[in-house]
């Protein structure tokens, strides 16, 4: 069956000019909501539809303009002998570098893989053509519908019910004649004797000579994780006239098409894996769509094994992402002339921040403080009528110590606008922010020396580290089952060991500011990590933000603060 190996797009809806190679196994593609996934996903499918016409309007052409033609070309290797016999005259080369040869005579294309490229192309007056083309100099050949069906290019789409039908052009059709063996259908009119054997035979009849299918359908559909009760083939009673699409898959006697839309797309895809064996190409747009977590992850763990075929799906889940390698990755933003790969770096990143990759802007945090900290300034943000991050398309990706600096150069390259929020205690990262900053990264640090606990603890106000002491004595409580006097004299001792002056222990022993106090606790925060969790990193960011308007002029704490909330908005 064939593959996909280049794919060129000019001028069709959102997409004004595209051009991506594809390789074997899965590929997905991620982005916002406007970037135009789905759109290419419809013009591969468009360009090897087994239709004779297709329903497009204006609105099809780019910024709905018809003067330009939609102009589609796919390019595929892995070719059926009958279509290389009638097309040869046509045939190019692909080098394992991805080069397009169109001399099949030079010696560049002794080593390259013979292809074919199919040519839809649309104008005005909206009548689709299809062409083998090549530029050696051969003119065009209109390919017809029939020859583009022996490619098996098939789309799981919302409108799968037809795939449950032996209608003509259809993967269950295909599959029939793959099976057993059946003429080609411009030589026996297969449907037709089909449903004349049924109005003498019956059911009976019907799932008789479905069986192998079905059974074929059961054992993939099994590997992705959807159980079957008896199922056959069966006339469907919504209409008994003799026609083409009343052979259609039941289960426990109800036709297929009634049911869910998750068990439907996995069920079509079952029929398309079956038929595409032992290869081909299967399109699946949003494959998260009808499917729980853990079903869409062990849908998407069984595909990326599928080494032999070429799978192209599109998604807006992290939990789909997770479950994808990163060769496997790419990302496709509004305007772009091809897909963004991601790098092999990035899969510990995915891993620990998925969310972060649907984003448009990046605000890599240091640790769990940090990113409850950023959390607290958006709900401040929404409570005094902001735009949320959300809605800026900003995301706070976890850096995770270590890894941090391989998040935000991974990030950076691509493209993504990114900024850092960090401490300013490690010399590994301090010694590179002005690294970050020549290439455009936004750092938001504390000062010299100090961890954001630190930062904290000099420059809120006393009635807010009084608050703050009170959120680590409840942390201490609910963690370690301690009362509350107990946890609170662990911090004072925690924190007295740290003064010169030490103090004696009171039950109010921090209710008044003394001379290196602020220093002690903060120092103390960061050993003892009493706000190393978002949740504890929101609150403290939430007292702090309380009394945001007592926060002195010119101090760091809100310089941090407010340079988040403006980056957030640039």
């Amino acid at each position: 069956m064939a593959k996909l190996r280049h794919l060129k797009i000019s001028h069709f809806r959102g997409i004004e000019s595209f051009e991506q190679s594809f390789s074997n196994g899965i590929t997905c593609i991620i982005g916002r909501g406007d970037s135009c996934k789905s759109t290419i996903l419809d013009a591969i499918a468009c360009t090897f539809s087994q239709s004779w016409s297709l329903r497009l309007n204006d609105s099809d052409f780019y910024n709905c303009d018809p003067s330009s033609p939609i102009i589609i070309e796919g390019t595929v290797s892995d070719i059926p002998d009958d279509l290389i016999v009638k097309y040869h005259n046509h045939l190019r080369g692909i080098t394992s570098d991805g080069r397009l040869i169109d001399d099949m005579e030079s010696d560049d294309a002794i080593d390259a893989q013979e292809v074919l490229t199919i040519r839809l192309s649309v104008s005005r007056d909206l009548e689709p053509s299809w062409d083998v083309v090549s530029y050696n100099g051969t003119e065009p050949s209109t390919i017809k519908s029939t020859d583009r069906g022996k490619l098996n290019v098939f789309a799981v789409s919302d409108y799968s019910d037809r795939h449950f039908s032996l209608n003509k052009g259809n993967p269950l059709y295909s599959l029939y004649r793959q099976l057993n063996n059946v003429p080609h259908p411009e030589t026996e009119n297969l449907v037709l004797n089909v449903v004349r054997d049924a109005k003498n035979a019956f059911d009976d009849n019907i799932g008789n000579r479905f069986e192998s299918v079905i059974e074929k359908i059961k054992s993939v559909a099994g590997e992705l994780g959807i159980t079957l009760n008896e199922m056959k083939a069966m006339l469907d009673h919504k209409d008994i006239s003799i026609s083409e699409n009343k052979v259609s898959i039941h289960e426990d006697g109800i036709p297929f098409r009634l049911k869910g839309k998750g068990s439907k797309r996995l069920l079509s895809l079952a029929i398309q894996l079956a038929l595409t064996q032992p290869s081909g190409i299967i399109l699946i747009d949003e494959i998260e769509q009808g499917l729980e977590p853990d079903r869409v992850q062990h849908l998407v763990n069984v595909l990326s094994k599928y080494e032999d075929k070429q799978i192209i799906i599109t998604t807006h889940s992290s939990n789909v992402i997770v479950e994808i390698p990163c060769t496997s990755l790419f990302i496709m933003r509004k305007g772009s002339c091809r897909l963004q790969h991601v790098e092999g770096e990035m899969q510990g990143c995915i891993r620990k921040s998925p969310e972060a990759f649907f984003a448009r802007k990046i605000l890599v945090c240091e640790g769990a403080t940090e990113i409850g900290f950023c959390r607290s300034i958006n709900e401040y943000r929404i409570r005094h009528n902001k735009t949320s991050a959300s809605c800026m398309g900003v995301r706070f990706a976890d850096g995770t110590g270590n890894e941090m600096v391989n998040y935000i150069l991974g990030f950076k390259k691509l493209s993504y606008q990114t900024a850092l929020f960090c401490d300013s205690d490690c010399t590994n990262i301090n010694d590179r922010k002005q690294e970050f900053r020549d290439i455009d990264i936004k750092v938001i640090d504390s000062e010299d020396g100090y961890s954001i606990e630190q930062q904290v603890f000099k420059d809120a106000t006393w009635s807010v580290v009084k608050e703050l002491i009170q959120i680590a004595i409840n942390k201490i409580v609910d963690d370690g089952g301690k009362t509350t006097h107990d946890a609170d004299k662990q911090i004072f001792d925690t924190v007295n060991v740290r003064l010169n002056d030490k103090m004696t222990y009171a039950d109010n022993w921090y209710e008044e500011e003394r001379d290196g106090l602020r220093t002690a606790l903060g120092m103390a925060a960061k050993k003892n990590e009493w706000y190393k969790r978002q949740t504890y990193g929101e609150l403290m960011g939430r007292c702090i933000l309380t009394s945001y308007s007592d926060l002195a002029e010119g101090c760091r704490l809100k310089h941090i603060i407010d340079n988040i909330s403006n980056w957030i908005d640039s």
